[in-house]
């Protein structure tokens, strides 16, 4: 008797029959039941902080009150005021909180888009590799990662060390807005090179074979067929870093050396130094809208259901 016989002899006949199978998967209870947990656990850890900041936000001091007549927006007009004015830090911070955004989506994209077609099209030894080394920094903490580019670029660091033993004089580039956009480009690369790779390497190679055999070259067949395809990957992943450059306070931070404020350190600052909760409730809340905005964008323009198809396919 062969495994697969001993194996299918000692399985019982009703899980073997697929259509008893699914019954008795569906017979675990209705999708409701099997969401509750996961819809538990958001509204404890995700709808009940986002209400209270919503709620500090129109507070006059640092205690909720539900009375309606205690209500303010003046933490709301402050920052209003002060973005369109240019009084105070909210202009600064805003442009530095974009700019530093923008740099970072722009760079990760430059750098990620020839590795991702490299490794889903071209590199066949050692893609497993490249893989598991590209994912490990993933698992390490950003603070960790961040202060090892502090280390490196810090006056009479690693980079001066380096620089000075070939004879250059470069002038350091830390605490700058240069070192911030470095280290978030550092820090979230992967969120923009898995999702382009991914939508690459999900293309049928029949459409490339269809394509050259009516004559098309490389060139053509990159603007053509891949380059189109992989657009999905291509918003997926600069929403990604632009959403998560958003809120990069560490970066900032520890890169900017308290010179580059940005959306997420000023939060911090309200809440911390400044103890201004209602204030920086309101950027919060401000963050989280510009947040939602690129979630919807991200839904309204791809169409998941092609992709996991696509997938499926090949």
């Amino acid at each position: 008797m062969s495994v697969k016989e001993f194996v299918r002899s000692k399985v019982p006949a009703a899980i073997d029959r697929p259509g008893r199978r699914l019954a008795s998967v569906s017979s675990l209870g209705p999708p409701g039941g099997l969401m509750l947990p996961l819809l538990a656990l958001l509204a404890f850890m995700f709808v009940g902080p986002i209400v209270a900041i919503v709620l500090f936000s129109v507070q006059t001091e640092n205690v909720i009150s539900l009375s309606v007549a205690d209500w303010t927006l003046e933490a709301y007009r402050e920052i209003v005021r002060g973005t369109l004015s240019g009084e105070g830090v909210y202009g600064e911070v805003t442009l530095n909180t974009i700019v530093i955004s923008a740099l970072t989506t722009v760079v990760a994209f430059v750098v990620s888009y020839p590795a991702a077609y490299a490794l889903a099209t071209k590199v066949r030894r050692f893609k497993l590799p490249i893989l598991i080394a590209l994912i490990i920094p993933l698992f390490t903490s950003v603070n960790i990662r961040v202060y090892g580019w502090v280390l490196f670029l810090i006056n009479d660091g690693v980079f001066d060390l380096l620089a000075g033993s070939v004879g250059l004089d470069v002038p350091s580039i830390i605490y700058t807005r240069s070192a911030v956009v470095l280290g978030t480009v550092y820090v979230y690369l992967p969120y923009m090179l898995f999702p382009i790779y991914l939508s690459i390497s999900t293309i049928d190679d029949s459409l490339l074979e269809a394509a050259a055999d009516l004559g098309a070259g490389r060139a053509k067949q990159f603007v053509d067929i891949i380059l189109p395809l992989s657009k999905p990957g291509v918003i997926i992943g600069s929403l990604f870093v632009f959403v998560l450059s958003l809120g990069a306070e560490v970066e900032a931070e520890l890169l900017g050396g308290g010179t580059v404020y940005t959306a997420a350190s000023n939060i911090s600052y309200s809440f911390g130094y400044s103890q201004n909760w209602p204030l920086g409730s309101a950027q919060a809340v401000g963050l989280l809208l510009i947040t939602t905005v690129c979630g919807i964008v991200i839904l309204r323009t791809i169409d998941l259901a092609e992709i996991a198809s696509r997938g499926g396919s090949r």
